[in-house]
C-alpha cells in the first residue's frame, strides 16, 4: 500500500517556515486539534466540514512532523493491525 505522508509532512515542514509556524508549540498544536475536532462536530454543512477535517490534517502532519514520527509507517501498522476486522 503507497502512501504519501513523507511528502504531505514535508510540504508542511516548508509552509510553517515560510509562514512563521515552527515556533508553535507542540502543545498548542494539541490544543488547536481539540478545538478543531470539535468544530467539526458541530459544522452543518459539507463546505464546513471539509475545512474543518482538513485543519486537522494539516495539524496532524505538524504534530508529526515534530516528534519525527512516520505517518507512512504508521499507517502500514494500523492497516496490518486492523485486518483482523476484514474476514
Amino acid at each position: 500500500m503507497k502512501t504519501e505522508f513523507a511528502k504531505l509532512t514535508n510540504e508542511i515542514e516548508s509552509f510553517e517556515k515560510k509562514a512563521g509556524f515552527e515556533k508553535t508549540s507542540k502543545k498548542q498544536l494539541s490544543r488547536w486539534l481539540k478545538e478543531e475536532t470539535k468544530d467539526y462536530e458541530k459544522a452543518k454543512t459539507k463546505s464546513r466540514k471539509s475545512n474543518k477535517l482538513m485543519d486537522i490534517i494539516i495539524l496532524t502532519l505538524q504534530l508529526a512532523h515534530r516528534d519525527k514520527i512516520s505517518l507512512d509507517d504508521a499507517w502500514k501498522t494500523w492497516w496490518k493491525k486492523s485486518g483482523k476486522y476484514l474476514k
